[in-house]
């Protein structure tokens, strides 16, 4: 029986002879993208969603009284307690108030021209709750809000019809009705759609003036990732309902895009595990592939170590031995190109490290790579084995 040791290190030497490194390659791609998934996949959905889901705002739920839809009614505006208890429930990353009725005002611009503007009431978690940019001067903030302050900002394509440069917007004086606001920001983003030939101003301002109402009537619900908008669809009506009466209570999401987004990931993910059990699957069949070569070119060597008195148990070992080490070592490169990834992965995302998943998948690759190598090698090992010493001494 041949030494353990000495097996493994003429497997090794045979490798290297038989230059199998696409064959290791390819298990180490496989290897490499099965840990970053696993570790990272998560992270990885979730940043590069964001943009999807932002663009078409299917993570805001829009949550507002329908009391002005059935005559009699009165109109009900949202509690503070009904909204705290909203920014508590898991999964809602913030809430911002809204007057869900807005006014507008015809406001004279350059060139003596008349632009009507439609402005909305709004709190300081706005920007935020629409990823809105700021183009020019600042966002409104809490002191502006609390404080009641005659301050607004303007969409950028609103700044741009009044004063042709919405920089030029900013610090300028708007006459509504009788009280005089100051813009202090000019704003875009792809979710404020048709808000952006409009204006916001406090909606503590608006309510002292009656302008849209008296009571907050909207809440943009902003949730972690898209994965959370369903079951806050279940949860708020409960939460809301549980603080206040609210029997006409709306909750409306961007449902089509949010199945579209969510049926473009579940593709994307498949298309990428496929990819990986592809790659596995190529270098399990180049291991079957090069083993069977190797058995045929190195037939005589066969014959000559069974005469020479070889077991078929060392033959099987050798070949086998060689398919196993050209599988793991494929596995430890994957490993260690898949641990760097991750770090570099996590450092870029700004996400921490799950150092039992990154340990546990580590481990599961290695015995997958032992799996791959022992099921492409089998059954060549099997064939060397069983040849007939004379048939073998024979072959040309």
């Amino acid at each position: 029986m041949i030494a353990m040791s000495d097996l493994f290190r003429v497997s090794l030497r045979q490798v290297v002879r038989q230059r199998g490194f696409g064959v290791i390659l390819s298990i180490a791609l496989g290897i490499t993208a099965f840990i970053v998934l696993s570790v990272l996949g998560r992270e990885i959905r979730y940043k590069v969603g964001q943009d999807m889901v932002l663009m078409g705002g299917v993570n805001v739920v829009r949550v507002y009284m329908d009391d002005a839809q059935y005559p009699g009614q009165p109109m009900r505006g949202f509690y503070p307690d009904s909204i705290e208890a909203l920014r508590r429930l898991p999964g809602v990353g913030m809430v911002s108030q809204n007057i869900r009725e807005g006014k507008g005002f015809a406001l004279r611009g350059e060139g003596e021209r008349t632009v009507n503007v439609y402005f909305i009431g709004i709190d300081q978690y706005f920007s935020d709750v629409f990823s809105v940019s700021l183009v020019a001067g600042r966002f409104m903030d809490t002191e502006d809000v609390t404080a009641h302050k005659r301050v607004c900002m303007l969409g950028r394509e609103a700044a741009q019809d009044l004063y042709g440069d919405p920089a030029q917007a900013v610090g300028k004086l708007l006459f509504l009705q009788q009280d005089v606001f100051e813009v202090v920001g000019v704003v875009s983003g792809v979710m404020l759609g048709s808000w952006s030939q409009g204006g916001f101003l406090p909606y503590t301002t608006m309510i002292d003036r009656n302008w849209g109402g008296d009571k907050v009537t909207r809440l943009f619900v902003r949730a972690i990732g898209w994965q959370d908008v369903p079951p806050l669809v279940k949860e708020i009506p409960t939460v809301v309902r549980d603080h206040q009466a609210a029997p006409y209570l709306v909750v409306h999401t961007q449902e089509d895009q949010l199945v579209r987004i969510q049926d473009t990931f579940l593709w994307v993910e498949v298309l990428l595990w496929l990819g990986i059990a592809a790659s596995l699957m190529l270098g399990g069949f180049g291991i079957w592939y090069g083993t069977f070569a190797a058995v045929r070119a190195r037939t005589r060597e066969v014959g000559l170590k069974k005469a020479m008195g070889g077991s078929d148990t060392d033959i099987l070992a050798q070949f086998l031995a060689e398919a196993l080490c050209k599988s793991v070592a494929g596995g430890v490169l994957g490993i260690a190109v898949g641990i760097t990834l991750v770090e570099v992965g996590a450092l870029s995302l700004g996400t921490g490290i799950s150092y039992p998943l990154l340990l546990a998948s580590s481990l599961g690759s290695i015995v997958f790579s032992a799996v791959i190598g022992v099921a492409g090698g089998l059954y060549p090992a099997v064939q060397a084995s069983r040849m007939d010493v004379v048939t073998a001494l024979r072959f040309e």
